[in-house]
């Protein structure tokens, strides 16, 4: 019968992974004994994080235990959900001879992590010899940070794993943290590590050819552990990944709900924590209008007119349309000039580039983001994105912002209206083309697009089908076919817009929140225990995971 902890852990949030080895028994265990007998010393603690292209981090560990009790299994928390349980691997050795798993499967026992389960040949092994090494290998996505004082850096800050003092014997013996820097780094004048954290050494590793920092310490106790003591972390130039998250923050319902769970404990806990609740209800709903309020006009004079001379794109910026409706207007804009053309619309898509130059700056920068395979760069679109943003803030300088979004409302309408008032297919058409730029103003465009041809007032709209209302001199037949034209041809303009803003590259919407930070930015709040990055050359920054750093997390384990 398999004995759990009766402890409840939670995994450590966004970057933090935490190791949980269940030792303690449930009363109703078969053999009550072995509840007694559950330590071990932990001698040595490896672990190498792996910064790869992707964003994501591939984490290896390796322990070297001395058992002193009863273990049928290792539970492993991971820092957050977006690990790969495919990519998951382990092995025991024990005097020299080396065990699988009997399995490796989602851990009922850890909120976020694998189980890697031992064998009866491995449990028996294991009694025989008391000492044994456990390597483990996974992928964890999702990993890469945006260093917030430091627009062109990435980060990443690792927490290694502790082990309760409940269940450990001793101190760890020795611990050493590695972090692999992505694949093209090697400037080490760029490199940065966290603040008051250094690296015992900065090299490049003879084996792999990447730029390595370590960290190394020995009798590290479990609570100084824990307590981020021994926390690691890096900070490098941003264009050596493709992926660059924002840092996440906890929900407002989820801190309430921990703060009612102390009801029964102590009231004051409970108001304090009603007040953490509604300060983060505030951030929530304060972050959540950044990221729509991307665009801060300044020295805006109030009475001075309008701004007239403005691009389409450079009026949705004025307007905060979603930013990846303004991508997707650059595009449609490129497209229509003949300087690019779509060869598939799937995620990523796939973009032919016929010029190298544009008609705006920012066209020309989205078109130096266009890869060899075609695909759009991230960060380069990110990048374009936002200096259009800040160039579009300079135009507007010394005019009257919400004059100048007056102005581009209406041209909008106008551009709607002058379309819906075409007599003829062959007039919507015609007038779509040009006009098309325009009505992409319009914050409901795929739906308001949908629905056109039913409002045109020579369209007869029914239950089955749309007919274009015919005159005795045309055939039924023609207008059937004019119909599904006109159908089809805002049908198409709908669809490509909508396939455009969702697939043009990944995470496109995740990327207005990239883009808002740099644009118009949180304020930034200090306090006496804020962390940040130091390193050579005079680079550094904040910490883009101090709050996950100073989160309390649960050790000890199976």
């Amino acid at each position: 019968m398999r004995c759990v902890s009766s402890l409840t852990a939670k995994a450590f949030p966004v970057f933090v992974a935490s190791v949980l080895m269940l030792v303690a028994a449930w009363p109703f265990c078969s053999s009550p004994a072995l509840a007694q007998e559950y330590s071990f010393a932990t001698n040595s603690e490896l672990v190498d994080v792996h910064v790869l292209k992707d964003g994501s981090v591939d984490i290896d560990y390796t322990f070297e235990f001395t058992n002193y009790g009863f273990l049928d299994g290792v539970d492993i928390g991971l820092p957050n959900e977006h690990y790969d349980a495919s990519t998951a691997s382990a092995s025991i050795v024990v005097n020299g001879v080396t065990y699988s798993p009997s399995q490796i499967h989602e851990s009922p026992y850890v909120e976020i992590g694998l189980a890697v389960e031992f064998t009866a040949e491995t449990m028996s092994a294991i009694q025989s010899y008391d000492d044994f090494t456990l390597t483990f290998h996974v992928n964890n996505p999702h990993m890469v940070y945006t260093n917030p004082l430091n627009a062109t850096q990435a980060s990443i800050q690792f927490r290694p794993t502790w082990f309760d003092s409940e269940f450990q014997v001793g101190n760890t013996g020795y611990l050493r943290a590695r972090v692999f820097f992505p694949e093209g780094f090697s400037d080490q004048s760029q490199s940065v590590w966290l603040q008051d954290h250094p690296w015992t050494s900065l090299a490049v590793d003879g084996t792999s050819g990447l730029l390595v920092a370590t960290w190394t310490a020995s009798s590290v106790s479990s609570a100084d552990q824990a307590g981020g003591l021994y926390d690691v972390g890096v900070g490098f130039p941003e264009q050596y990944v493709d992926e660059v998250y924002e840092p996440e923050q906890e929900s407002a319902w989820d801190g309430f709900v921990d703060a009612l769970k102390g009801l029964a404990v102590c009231l004051p806990i409970v108001i304090t924590g009603v007040i953490i609740a509604l300060a983060v209800v505030g951030v929530r709903n304060s972050a959540r209008k950044r990221a729509v309020d991307y665009f801060e006009p300044r020295l805006s004079q109030i009475g001075a007119g309008p701004r007239r001379d403005l691009t389409a794109v450079e009026a949705a910026v004025v307007l905060e349309r979603p930013l990846e409706m303004v991508a997707t207007m650059i595009l449609f804009g490129l497209i229509r000039k003949g300087k690019v053309k779509v060869e598939s619309e799937s995620l990523p898509m796939k973009l032919a580039k016929l010029a190298e130059t544009g008609d705006y700056p920012y066209e020309t920068e989205y078109l130096g983001q266009i890869e060899k395979d075609g695909t759009l760069s991230r960060l380069g679109l990110r990048q374009t994105l936002i200096d259009l943003i800040n160039g579009t803030v300079e135009k507007l300088s010394g005019f009257d912002a919400g004059a100048t979004k007056d102005y581009y409302s209406k041209i909008c309408e106008n551009a709607w209206a002058q379309v819906q008032a075409a007599g003829t297919p062959e007039e919507f058409a015609a007038f779509l083309a040009v006009r098309n730029d325009w009505m992409l103003l319009d914050d409901n465009y795929v739906d308001r697009m949908t629905r056109l041809p039913s409002r045109l007032p020579w369209v007869i709209t029914t239950r089955t089908e749309t007919t274009v209302a015919t005159t005795a001199r045309t055939a039924s037949t023609s207008a059937s076919t004019a119909s599904r034209s006109v159908q089809t041809m805002a049908s198409q303009y709908a669809s490509q817009v909508k396939n455009a803003a969702s697939n043009m590259t990944t995470s496109m919407r995740n990327l207005a929140k990239e883009v808002t930070s740099r644009t118009n930015p949180a304020p930034v709040v200090t306090t006496s225990g804020t962390s940040g990055w130091s390193g050579g050359g005079g680079f550094g920054g904040g910490c883009a995971c101090a709050c996950a750093c100073a989160c309390a997390c649960a050790g000890g384990g199976r």
